[in-house]
């Protein structure tokens, strides 16, 4: 079963290491001729299988030969898994997000294919890349399709709503509690302004910290053995957290701006890597130039958003 693309009403089987199984779980699905698997190598030492499916019938022979030529031309000594090959994919470096998307299902696998996109299927990674993969495809999934359509509708809001959360809601405090407290109402003012006013740090340095520190907590959450990964959040949620606020040494406040920011981040999991850095971004522009620097941050974002021109 996928650990990462969960879905309440969906298939339980994932892709596994093995390249000939992946491509059955394929063939099982789409039992149509116009699918093709073409087998191609990468790799002078290790000589990797690579499988590029698509449907002859939907995808774009053009985009098919492009991407082709790109892996004839990624000149690797060995390749262990998908991500050594997903940057000769991308098309846009400069980008905070990618054009090559990931996915250990599939049926995902085979609805971008009846799409017309381009799967790619490494032997030894239980991870399908898809070429090209948009920007709001990140805030689908199969359980779209099986929920009434108002309800869809209300998730994929959901989601978008949580990816602006994480990434700008951090910021926004800290520019509000810097430069712009008369948004505030009044009693929310006086209180924010007694727990901010009891810790020695200023506000924008108090939320790199703590955001820095969940950050270090999350790592070492996914890095030890499950049996003691529990101990992890354990640590940091009983011990560090209660204790530095009792210390004074952070706000109350911060650390529900700390929770709500990391909830809202898994919401939209596949985005976490870009969203972990602009979040620090926008907390150091919130703290030097206030609301101010946000909408103009937020204004280049949304270019670099729109800039991605996938194949």
């Amino acid at each position: 079963e996928p650990d990462k693309d969960k879905s309440l009403r969906g298939s339980r089987d994932g892709f596994v290491e093995t390249i000939v199984f992946n491509t059955a779980l394929m063939r099982r699905r789409i039992r149509d001729p116009h699918l093709v698997m073409k087998m191609i190598e990468i790799g002078n030492s290790s000589r990797t299988d690579v499988a590029v499916c698509y449907m002859s019938d939907r995808a774009s022979q053009e985009t098919v030969d492009n991407i082709k030529a790109r892996l004839k031309k990624a000149k690797l000594d060995m390749v262990l898994g998908s991500g050594y090959i997903a940057p000769f994919l991308d098309t846009q470096s400069t980008s905070f997000f990618s054009g090559v998307g990931t996915t250990e299902r599939p049926d995902v696998a085979c609805a971008e294919m009846a799409e017309g996109r381009v799967v790619l299927l490494v032997d030894g990674t239980p991870f399908a890349l898809i070429v090209p993969y948009l920007f709001v495809e990140n805030f689908q999934s199969m359980d779209d399709y099986n929920y009434r359509p108002y309800y869809a509708v209300f998730i994929r809001t959901l989601k978008f709503i949580s990816f602006l959360i994480s990434v700008f809601f951090p910021g926004i405090y800290v520019a509000v509690c810097t430069f712009h407290q008369e948004v505030l109402p009044s009693s929310m003012l006086y209180d924010m302004a007694v727990q901010e006013s009891m810790t020695p740090f200023p506000v924008m340095v108090e939320a790199i910290f703590i955001h820095f520190l969940y950050e270090v907590m999350r790592e070492a959450g996914l890095r030890m053995p499950k049996a003691v990964g529990h101990a992890v959040s354990i640590v940091g949620a009983l011990v560090i957290g209660d204790a530095a606020v009792t210390a004074g040494l952070i706000a109350a406040p911060m650390l529900i701006v700390v929770a709500m920011t990391a909830i809202s981040s898994f919401v939209v999991s596949q985005l976490y890597q870009p969203v972990s850095v602009l979040r620090f971004l926008f907390m150091i522009i919130g703290g030097i130039t206030g609301f101010y620097g946000i909408v103009l941050g937020f204004g280049v974002l949304l270019v670099n958003i729109c800039a991605i021109n996938p194949y």
